[in-house]
């Protein structure tokens, strides 16, 4: 998550909340996808691969995945200072991988690199639904970012593992942005370059997703923000995630209070928004929690890995990384894309999407 102002929550109005259900109940006149092939789905989601995903990535800068070459002797993966440190590239290489190992289609997009992973839709496949988080941290040295964004990333390639098990509907669609410590960079270029053909039906952004407990106030809840703009699509698209998470993952607490701050375009769901399309950012805390409140203490310093403070119960606070509250959110996503993306049967039952040339 990149630092700009502070975001105050505040409830819709009765003409959003008039909207938000016509919206929703033109979405449940929709084809319903299988309830018991998405709760199978979701109950695929790993803690433990995600786990796995998520430490891979913090330790990107060491060479440990890719040759030495990528080897800097710190972890970092701050994507502006001369291109990117040898971290961010070796992070690439790991996205790229990991995701084409999955059966995607997946390219580098743009002069920022943005990794973009393709699940063709076999109906509509014009309508795209977007799972994206950032892999790039902020600049200074050590920087794992664990929370900010590995959790969010580990996300992204934990629901592409689950989902492209199945077939849907309409196209899923997953990207890693890089710059978005460097005023969401990343996003903006993949934006602006979207084809007018296209039609974004949903973006799901994950960033910060693994340290909801507070440092300073233990008696606050664990629970999810979903925020967004303040517009019925939006509104709509938020409830979607809210009734798929009630339905499916009723273990993730979603704070009904969260959905509409003032200050909506932080983070790369930001660009999405700015150009109309539905979006919404999935995080541990508010802007304004973490940056006033004290929600997190090791945000964008080099305490924040799974090694280190941030998920130490030695430190002062005792909170640590939450795996199962981010697998949670995983499942939730799933569950989302799933229902609004229609799942059709699970993938042997269909031909398998031929790869890009």
């Amino acid at each position: 998550m990149n630092e700009t102002s502070p975001s105050v929550a505040r409830m819709p109005g009765p003409a959003l909340v008039n909207a938000c259900l016509t919206c929703l109940v033109l979405r449940l006149a929709a084809p319903a996808a299988d309830a018991r092939l998405i709760q199978e789905a979701v109950s695929k989601v790993s803690p433990d691969q995600y786990r796995t995903y998520e430490v891979a990535i913090e330790n990107m800068g060491l060479g440990l995945y890719g040759d030495p070459a990528y080897d800097q002797r710190y972890r970092s993966r701050d994507g502006w200072w001369n291109g990117g440190t040898k971290g961010n590239h070796e992070a690439q290489l790991y996205l790229s991988d990991q995701l084409s190992s999955l059966g995607l289609q997946v390219s580098l997009q743009g002069f920022f690199s943005n990794v973009v992973a393709e699940w063709p839709g076999l109906e509509t496949p014009a309508e795209v639904y977007i799972v994206c988080a950032h892999y790039d941290t902020t600049s200074g040295g050590e920087c794992p970012g664990g929370d900010d964004d590995a959790s969010g990333v580990a996300g992204l390639l934990e629901a592409a593992r689950v989902l492209t098990q199945y077939r849907f509907k309409s196209t899923l669609r997953f990207v890693a942005f890089n710059g978005e410590e460097d005023w969401d960079k990343g996003s903006q270029e993949y934006v602006e370059a979207l084809p007018g053909q296209e039609s974004i039906a949903g973006v799901i952004n994950l960033d910060m997703i693994l340290r909801p407990a507070w440092d300073s106030d233990p008696r606050e809840p664990v629970d999810l923000e979903v925020e967004t703009r303040e517009t019925p699509e939006c509104a709509a698209w938020v409830e979607s995630f809210v009734q798929a998470a009630a339905l499916y993952v009723p273990s993730l607490l979603i704070d009904p209070n969260s959905h509409y701050p003032y200050f909506w375009d932080w983070g790369d769901q930001g660009p999405f928004l700015a150009a109309g399309y539905p979006a919404f950012t999935a995080i541990e805390n508010s802007a304004d929690d973490m940056w006033d409140g004290g929600s997190n203490a090791y945000y964008h310093s080099d305490q924040d890995a799974s090694d280190a403070l941030a998920n130490s119960a030695l430190s002062l606070s005792g909170v640590t990384y939450d795996y199962g509250f981010a697998a949670d959110v995983v499942k939730a996503t799933v569950a989302t894309l799933a229902v609004e993306a229609v799942l059709v049967g699970t993938k042997e039952n269909f031909s398998a999407p031929s790869p890009k040339k």
